[in-house]
């Protein structure tokens, strides 16, 4: 039998030495390798021995650069090439993968070379040789060569070692991910022999199995995992729902292994991305930080019957509606809550796998139990003392800073310890609330509110008080080093508007030319504690009586009024022809 070669035989007359007749000639092509195993064996004796039994009329032989036959009959000369053609074999093996390289190949060659050693006791019967492949480094090739019962024989040697011997590896695609890590357990279930191939889950490059040994073994092992992975149910549920993951690894890890056994099913969980935890909103009344994704649960079931897989799915499910639970706090138990307040109540959710809803409707929880209980029992821990402290904060603030908003009537109003809070700190995103409980959006830049039903637009003003002395709301406000302040009174104003009517009373056909209001606290303090001592002194006939009164004097004596305040002599004076400016005092008068 010869592989990859040609064999071809030519007939020709020529005579032979010694003989006066006519003899044919065939020649056959062997391989270079074969003719010289022929001339170092006992193979052209042999023949020529097999030749004068077998034949009436000689057939000779002769060996050179070809394998030549000789006879004077054309069928004996197709006998004898049939029997040296049939008895002489060259076969190629080839290797490839581990078998190509060392230390496999260095094996295989010690291997080869016993074997041969061994065939060869007697004589010369067996040959092989290596032969490289070019640009392909882990496939080589084997060329055995002699006779063909012998050829078997040290084939079959290589063939053994091939299969029992060299390494191999194969690889078995999984499904799921979750089948890596619980293949031990999946094996078990259906019913997979270990054998001598190493069998090794992976997650690399995607969920798969990695069979590696001998390659008899690998290659059972891939059969028959391969037909018990066929026979199983796998059903994946993704739990939407928070904490189902923490809940089955911790307190519900027995109740999830009663259900594996009671359904005779396996049950492996994993987290997968999800969308976002926390749904954060503009409008929300909770500052709460912005997260994009966060984890669901992801569960394999792995069963032999899909009956089992539907009820222990069940299962799962009841138990996680039993130990689930959601709460939702409102806005106004929340408000008082600070940043550190707000960074704790986090770590909490994202240690217990919760979810979170922020909304104008306030902030809802879900997930297990026992975490939900812990939000609930931290918020109403946290609350009553977060609203204690705003109180005070209110109250103290209140005292020091007035801000105010203008009036529908032109007044300056106070607003509320609440808004007046919110503006200072400044905490407006949810806008403010009057007096009156209407909701006003606020921009500072512009010092301005509008109102969120109406649309109205009002002015704002701050007012910072000293420790001994509280601005009227109708002033502006002052620098802590300024004692004396001229404010140009707004032509479009009602303060302007009440001096502009009640001096047109009695001062007709005049022209005015401005407004200014005088700002000097020594003296509003002087008259505020004057006020006092009155009030307290005629309590039983109504307190203090204020009355509005308005005089006109001179340019000389503008600025004395201005710093020392209001003098009787200066009434009068010059009063019909210099009515430059109006100075305005509040006299006190008892009834």
């Amino acid at each position: 039998m010869f592989q990859g070669h040609s064999m071809a035989a030519q007939i020709s007359l020529a005579r032979h030495d010694g003989l006066s007749t006519k003899e044919l000639e065939r020649r056959i092509r062997l391989p270079q390798d074969l003719i010289n195993f022929i001339k170092a064996s006992n193979a052209i004796c042999k023949y020529q021995n097999l030749f004068q039994q077998q034949f009436r009329n000689p057939v000779f032989i002769q060996v050179g650069l070809d394998f030549a036959l000789f006879s004077m009959y054309p069928h004996d000369l197709d006998e004898a090439q049939a029997a040296v053609v049939g008895d002489l074999s060259v076969e190629i093996e080839k290797l490839q993968g581990a078998a190509a390289i060392p230390p496999d190949i260095d094996r295989i060659k010690e291997t080869l070379t016993q074997a041969k050693k061994d065939l060869n006791r007697s004589e010369l019967r067996v040959d092989f040789s290596f032969i490289p492949c070019q640009g392909a480094a882990t496939v080589a090739k084997v060329r055995l060569l002699g006779y063909t019962e012998t050829v078997k024989k040290l084939r079959d040697v290589l063939q053994d070692y091939l299969v029992n011997q060299v390494s191999t590896k194969e690889v078995l695609n999984l499904q799921h991910p979750e089948m890596v890590d619980c293949f031990e357990k999946i094996q078990e279930l259906i019913k997979f022999k270990q054998t001598k191939a190493n069998v090794k889950p992976s997650h690399l490059p995607n969920p798969c199995v990695v069979i590696s040994g001998p390659r008899r073994h690998v290659q059972e092992a891939h059969k028959a995992l391969r037909s018990g992975l066929a026979s199983l149910i796998l059903e994946k549920w993704i739990l939407d729902g928070p904490g189902a993951l923490q809940y089955f690894q911790a307190d519900g890890k027995v109740s999830k292994e009663l259900v594996e056994s009671s359904s005779q099913v396996l049950i492996k969980e994993r987290q997968v991305s999800a969308p976002r935890r926390y749904i954060y909103q503009t409008s929300s009344f909770l500052p709460l930080p912005k997260k994009t994704t966060s984890l669901q649960s992801s569960f394999l079931f792995v069963g032999l019957q899909r009956k089992n897989v539907d009820e222990a799915i069940t299962k799962m499910k009841n138990l996680y509606q039993a130990h689930s639970s959601t709460k939702t706090f409102l806005p106004q138990e929340l408000e008082d809550l600070t940043q550190n307040d707000i960074k704790s109540l986090m770590d909490l959710v994202e240690t217990q796998g919760l979810y979170v809803q922020n909304d104008r409707n306030g902030l809802t929880v879900s997930g297990m139990k026992a975490g939900v209980n812990q939000v609930e029992q931290m918020l109403r821990t946290i609350t009553p003392l977060r609203k204690e402290m705003r109180v005070k904060e209110e109250d103290n603030l209140y005292c020091r800073v007035a801000w105010c908003i203008l009036g529908q009537n032109g007044e300056w109003e106070r607003l509320p310890k609440s808004a007046n809070f919110n503006l200072e700190k400044p905490n407006i995103t949810k806008g403010i609330v009057d007096a009156q409980g209407s909701t006003w959006s606020v921009n500072l830049q512009r010092m301005e509110a509008i109102g969120n039903i109406t649309g109205q637009v009002a002015k704002l003003k701050r007012l910072e008080n000293l420790p001994d002395f509280t601005f009227p709301l109708y002033w502006d406000n002052m620098s802590s080093n300024e004692n004396l302040k001229e404010v140009l009174v707004d032509r479009f104003s009602a303060e302007y508007q009440t001096v502009q009517q009640d001096f047109n009373k009695t001062a007709n056909n005049k022209t005015i030319l401005k407004i200014e209001r005088l700002q000097n606290i020594h003296l509003r303090r002087a008259y505020e504690m004057q006020k006092k001592h009155m009030s307290e002194k005629n309590k039983n006939e109504g307190g203090a009586g204020e009355r509005l009164l308005y005089h006109g004097t001179d340019p000389e004596s503008l600025q004395s009024i201005k710093t020392k305040g209001f003098n009787r002599s200066f009434a009068g004076r010059h009063g019909n022809d210099h009515l430059f400016n109006l100075g305005c005092s509040i006299s006190l008068s008892l009834k």
